[in-house]
């Protein structure tokens, strides 16, 4: 019998978020999200159980989806936390797989609710459960909704050696198909560095697209790149800048704070980057939120692109003719045609698709308010690339003229 990891204390708190909620002090503000989402609850329960083969608790009906029915939509007598303490579910109780289906089930994009605070409940709950060895992540995107799945966690302290540093300790951040993404403090610099890390299960051409990745940074000079020092080939690993955040996050914590100059300050810097970029004849194939990372200093916040895993080289070889459709906002377009086909009007796609997103806090395009931002999406992001922006001055144009 496999022993649960996930204690009493955890199952607890993450039921609590599920039907109370839970109070942020960082924000200072009420966070609630319901565990049904946008169902009601025998719908809900009707992906996970078949209610009608389960018995009643009430006499008057012949099975769960009856009486369940009845104290939950029609009379709302059952108290909200009602299915954890169910037996016929045993939720709160049952072995870790079980119980983290369900908590799967409530962020699935067909049940969960978009208007409502989802992500902050899932990052908590996420908190909760790395405590226990376990996280909730990113496996996949579709139709602009993340799929999530779960896995184990550890903080994955491992000893560095470096002439500055002969016994720091690497703290996971992150990790991507290809590489664990770290931090350390640095003694002689008293300050964090990020490494990055290829996963040992690497192709030859992977380990060569990971080393290009570093090399194409390392060419770059510009303050809205991110930085790089120097490569590992033993350790196929490589030192650079450490960040305070990524955009995705940044912008959905401060999303009711941010003003409108602020928020085109940040697309302004976005568009300086990719101009850059582009004058250097390379294509980035994966722009999205969580790739831009962000510098928070005393007087001036600074926007960084990172995560050049996929960008393409004229003429080179590691753009593969069946190259696997691969970027979360990156025009679906490319599923059809082959992302080997990606050209400059899929990057201002992309591109555009982030300016919606730096200026609304939102991944769904819907009832676009405001008409200088909606003449952008339109023609950003256009059905037919040849009526798109031709380049990064023309989008920068148009951005300039949202009041």
């Amino acid at each position: 019998m496999v022993e649960n990891k996930i204690t009493e204390y955890t199952r607890q708190d993450i039921i609590d978020i599920l039907t109370s909620g839970y109070y942020d002090k960082k924000n200072s503000k009420k966070i609630q999200y319901f565990w049904s989402g946008r169902l009601d609850e025998v719908s809900f329960l009707s992906r996970l159980y078949n209610l009608q083969e389960l018995e009643s608790t009430d006499r008057r009906f012949k099975n769960a989806y009856g009486d369940i029915a009845q104290h939950r939509i029609n009379n709302l007598d059952w108290e909200d936390d009602w299915v954890f303490y169910d037996p016929r579910f045993g939720i709160k109780n049952t072995n870790d797989k079980e119980f983290l289906r369900f908590i799967l089930e409530v962020f699935n994009p067909a049940v969960r609710d978009e208007s409502k605070n989802w992500e902050e409940a899932l990052d908590k709950i996420n908190e909760f459960l790395k405590r226990d060895g376990y996280e909730i992540y990113e496996s996949d995107n579709i139709s602009g909704r993340q799929i999530f799945k779960c896995r184990s966690y550890s903080e994955m302290k491992i000893k560095l050696e470096s002439p500055s540093n002969k016994k720091a300790n690497l703290h996971l951040i992150g990790q991507g198909s290809y590489a664990f993404v770290y931090y350390y403090k640095d003694e002689f610099y008293n300050k964090k560095i990020a490494l990055k890390r290829a996963k040992k299960d690497l192709t030859d051409k992977e380990l060569e697209r990971f080393k290009r990745e570093f090399d194409e940074l390392k060419s770059f000079k510009s303050p809205y790149i991110i930085d790089v020092y120097s490569y590992n080939t033993e350790k196929s690993e490589y030192t650079m800048e450490y960040m305070d955040n990524n955009l995705y996050d940044f912008i959905r914590i401060n999303n009711n704070k941010l003003n409108m100059t602020e928020r085109k300050s940040y697309v302004f810097q976005v568009l300086k980057a990719f101009k850059y970029i582009h004058l250097k004849g390379r294509l980035h194939r994966d722009i999205n939120p969580k790739n831009i990372l962000i510098k928070l200093y005393d007087d001036v916040n600074v926007v960084k692109i990172s995560d050049f895993g996929l960008i393409k080289v004229e003429e080179s070889s590691l753009t593969s003719i069946n190259t696997e459709f691969k970027g979360w906002f990156n025009d679906p377009i490319l599923r059809v045609i082959g992302f080997d086909k990606y050209d400059r009007c899929h990057e201002i796609y992309a591109l555009t698709m982030t300016i919606y997103y730096l200026m609304t806090g939102k991944t769904i395009i819907d009832n676009v308010q405001n008409n200088q931002l909606l003449n952008i999406v339109n023609k950003g992001m256009s059905a037919d690339p040849k009526e798109r922006y031709k380049n990064i001055d023309e989008l920068f144009s148009d951005c300039k003229k949202i009041k």
